[in-house]
């Protein structure tokens, strides 16, 4: 049997996607992983992105270079609008692998989350969720309703999340540029 994973890259790509990625094939959660960049935010949809889809790839496929695990990335999602859910994303995954385990590897904060997706039930019937866990917690079940849980495999992140959130990552790059951009411009030698 093969156990096939999607994981969801939003904006930007991180180490903390990254180890992520590693840590499943290290676990043997999974045999297989697709990554798929998106252009929708299903919660913020007039969020600028820092990087354009392509830019995405690029820095993806960079990643994938010598990486010694089965992981490839799937552009389903380029020209999605906002109507484009993770539940579209899993159906589209069930129809290409009929006869494999389907997982979906998510973020302990997005599983925190999980009841505010649309059609979450839904989800649950096509893949099993893999929750990458940050330092020192343990993700296990969730109330779904009054009557179930939602399950969850906990993916044990040990240190590997430490200072590598995309906000963070975003916030250092924006300083780095606006440091460039000062430095360019003589502006450090002219406040003095």
């Amino acid at each position: 049997m093969v156990f096939t994973a999607a994981l969801e890259i939003f904006d930007p790509w991180t180490v903390g996607h990254a180890a992520v990625l590693t840590k499943a094939f290290e676990q043997k959660l999974v045999d297989k992983v697709f990554i798929v960049p998106t252009t929708v935010n299903y919660y913020r949809p007039d969020k600028r992105y820092l990087f354009s889809f392509d830019e995405k790839l690029i820095i993806i496929k960079d990643f994938l270079v010598g990486f010694k695990y089965d992981a490839e990335i799937d552009t389903i999602e380029k020209d999605k609008s906002g109507d484009w859910r993770t539940i579209d994303l899993v159906q589209y995954f069930k129809e290409k692998f009929p006869n494999d385990e389907l997982y979906l590897i998510i973020g302990e904060d997005s599983f925190k989350e999980f009841k505010t997706w649309t059609r979450y039930e839904d989800i649950l019937k096509y893949v099993k969720l893999i929750v990458a866990n940050r330092k020192d917690h343990v993700v296990k079940t969730q109330e779904l309703t009054n009557e179930g849980q939602i399950p969850a495999i906990p993916l044990d992140m040990g240190n590997a999340f430490e200072d590598c959130s995309a906000t963070r990552v975003r916030n250092r790059l924006i300083e780095e540029l606006m440091d460039m951009y000062l430095s360019d411009r003589d502006w450090y030698n002219e406040v003095g």
